[in-house]
């Protein structure tokens, strides 16, 4: 099972450091904000690739720690809640009018 989180780690981190990158090109390079993954994916994008990252880590951190199987499996579930929870707290700012700030 330690490959398994180890897999959704390296993806989910891949995914975040795309995540910012392309908001980053979006927000500096004039006509490529389409590129946004908050406008393109939404709140939902984030959620997955914060998940992800979490299952991961969850997984792997109970799994070193020396529990079993199924607490590792509530560890790895209780990372990716963890995650999508700070990923939603964490996530983009809207100004008074509802734009993204």
């Amino acid at each position: 099972m330690v490959a398994v989180y180890a897999i959704a780690t390296l993806l989910g981190v891949i995914g975040i450091i795309v995540w910012v990158i392309l908001g980053m090109v979006a927000a500096a390079v004039p006509g490529k904000e389409a590129l946004d993954p908050e406008t393109r994916f939404g709140v939902t994008g984030r959620d997955v690739v914060a998940g992800l990252a979490g299952i991961g880590l969850g997984g792997m951190s109970a799994s070193y720690g020396g529990a079993g199987t199924l607490l590792a499996v509530l560890g790895a579930l209780a990372g990716g809640v963890a995650t999508v929870v700070v990923g939603r707290y964490l996530g983009v700012e809207e100004d008074s009018d509802g734009d993204a700030a």
